[in-house]
């Protein structure tokens, strides 16, 4: 496995996420190419009912030269250890090893929708990373690709700290950033390892302001506020049932940064200062569309 050292330099500190399921493909290839070009450390693709990550992954590989490539997150529901680890490898190959894994037990409504069973999120992880540690691979030989696991309550937290490099927690503010960095260290400290989890996390940006802007970070956050696991990190870092349900100014602004270029800086080195190893920018325009253009370089490194 790559170290969690070798892992931060190849993420760098700031990164893109993006949902690519409506944009067509030669699009897609293209805006790799152009985060690429304007400096990003690595592109997270994520897995819905559109796309299937590991595929568009490997176009993504020929289309890039540098920059690393993320799932972001693959449920272990969709395909079992074994394939997952063979498309870990395949990625990681076709790459050249710019590739990093991310696992994540998903949300039961989405589980169910496949036609399987959601089960304890924690006892299916740790019996899914047993499977995926030992699965067979009888591919090139190489280095195993890193993996982090979708985390965000604190078992699942200390779980990522103690078998993976780190974790991934998704739609998470400033205060629960702080939080997981103290869970991921503390497990560490006590299970022995020797050096720090990665933490890597994803930010929403909006480049404008207005009422679009603001409405289109609501419909973002009430999206996902169907899923009790984003509700109850909220709840976790103080936000009450009341403020939740109402998608208050407050709760939003928390998960979603809107603003100047400045502004949207000014939450990423937040972020990064409240103990994240890499923030994830989710670019978006006023009115919704993923990838917008001018977000994204607003956001690129300096």
């Amino acid at each position: 496995m790559t170290t969690p050292l070798d892992l931060r330099v190849a993420l760098g500190p700031v990164g893109v996420w993006e949902s690519f399921d409506g944009i067509p493909t030669a699009d897609v290839l293209r805006y790799a190419g152009d985060v690429e070009r304007l400096g990003y450390g690595a592109l997270w693709v994520n897995e819905s009912a559109a796309r299937e990550p590991f595929a568009l992954l490997g176009a993504l590989a020929g289309a890039t030269s540098r920059l690393t490539l993320g799932v972001g997150i693959a449920s272990i529901y969709a395909r079992d250890a074994m394939a997952a680890r063979a498309g870990a490898r395949t990625v990681a190959d076709l790459s050249d090893g710019r590739f990093i894994m991310g696992l994540g037990v998903s949300h039961r409504s989405s589980v169910e929708v496949r036609g399987h069973e959601y089960t304890p999120p924690l006892a299916a992880m740790r019996a899914y990373l047993d499977a995926y540690d030992t699965a067979p691979w009888a591919g090139p030989v190489g280095p195993e690709p890193p993996l982090v696991l979708a985390a965000l309550g604190p078992g699942m937290l200390r779980l990522a700290a103690t078998r993976t490099a780190g974790a991934f927690p998704f739609l998470v503010g400033v205060a629960h950033v702080g939080a997981a960095r103290r869970t991921l260290d503390e497990a560490a400290a006590a299970a022995g390892r020797e050096d720090r989890p990665i933490l890597v996390v994803s930010q929403a940006a909006i480049l404008g302001s207005g009422p679009e802007a603001r409405a289109t970070a609501r419909a973002i956050v009430g999206r996902y506020l169907k899923h009790p696991n984003y509700r109850d990190s909220l709840a976790r870092v103080g936000f009450t049932v009341e403020q939740i349900d109402a998608l208050d100014d407050p709760l939003v602004d928390s998960l979603v940064a809107i603003g100047d270029e400045d502004a949207l800086r000014t939450r990423v080195d937040a972020m990064l200062h409240a103990g994240a190893d890499h923030v994830a920018v989710i670019p978006l325009a006023p009115d919704g569309r993923h990838a917008d253009p001018s977000t994204t370089r607003a956001l690129a490194p300096r």
